[in-house]
């Protein structure tokens, strides 16, 4: 609803420009006059706020309701509309299913394919274990591994942190061709040929997990909303040998349950990790650095 009045001279001006992407509690708002002629604005959004005195103001309801927004252009012309302010729709992202493929096993130096089959996915973050940088960011990316043993693979999907998953990847040597000659003996045999045989063998390869500091980063993070169990996270160490854990240079190393039942379910910031290999194979220590989030 609209109206003019005039008390000095005649009113011309029909209405005014209301600009933004929703009429929303929370939307920034852009309100202007393009009429001729006209030389001084009063605003008056109806909400308690100080008078604007442009031709074009940008405006902010805090609240949704039904606002009554004045206009009084050269101090004659009044302009009047009721303006609803809805509330702000807030959209809650999905949890996607992730859902790709990483082979079990692969050979150094070999060209592997790596491809994402999840429902909705629109952007992707892919670590293939050998770095702490992200290594691809198409959907179904290829990657040479160049050192041997356990890789962990990690997919952030549509840019969330909470759209991750991981996978392991087992990295070894190629298979090697070893020959073995079957010769005659002295025992006289007569017609037996000389027998060849060509033995496929792969050389063994020490089994370590090779998690990074960002990829357990992350973990840390998801653990904190709950979304990973104690058993999925001790599996990206050695089982053997699980790491002790100090917490924001504290005197005291707790262990990794210990340091999983701090955090889960718990809002956290993380400053920093720091993980200590043994002579670069188990993770031995990790240093982590963080704080609890609160509201004030």
């Amino acid at each position: 609803m609209a109206f003019k009045n005039s008390e000095k001279e005649e009113c011309n001006i029909e209405d005014f420009n209301i600009e933004g992407i929703a009429l929303e509690e929370g939307e920034l708002l852009t309100f202007s006059d393009n009429s001729d002629n006209s030389y001084s604005w009063r605003w008056y959004f109806g909400d308690g706020s100080d008078i604007s005195y442009k031709s074009k103001v940008v405006h902010v309801f805090k609240k949704h309701g039904i606002y009554k927004v004045k206009l009084l252009i050269n101090n004659s012309c009044v302009i009047e509309k009721n303006i609803k302010i809805l509330p702000k729709n807030i959209v809650v992202e999905k949890k996607l299913d992730i859902d790709f493929f990483v082979p079990s096993k692969v050979y150094l130096g070999q060209k592997i394919k790596f491809s994402d089959k999840t429902e909705n996915g629109t952007t992707w973050e892919w670590r293939f274990g050998e770095t702490d940088v992200i290594d691809s960011k198409v959907k179904n990316p290829s990657y040479v591994y160049k050192t041997t043993g356990v890789k962990t693979v990690s997919i952030v999907v549509n840019g969330n942190k909470k759209n991750v998953k991981f996978k392991d990847v087992v990295v070894v040597m190629p298979e090697v061709k070893k020959t073995v000659r079957k010769v005659k003996t002295n025992t006289k045999v007569e017609n037996v040929p000389e027998v060849i045989v060509e033995i496929l063998e792969t050389p063994e390869v020490e089994v370590i997990k090779a998690i990074n500091e960002v990829e357990l980063t992350e973990l840390i993070y998801i653990i904190s909303d709950g979304k990973l169990s104690y058993e999925s996270f001790k599996n990206n160490f050695c089982a053997d040998k699980l790491p002790l854990i100090q917490v924001n240079d504290a005197s005291k190393y707790i262990t990794l349950r210990e340091f999983y039942d701090s955090v889960v379910d718990k809002k956290i910031k993380i400053k920093e990790v720091k993980i200590n290999k043994e002579k670069n194979k188990c993770i031995v220590l990790i240093l982590v650095y963080y704080k609890l989030k609160t509201f004030f």
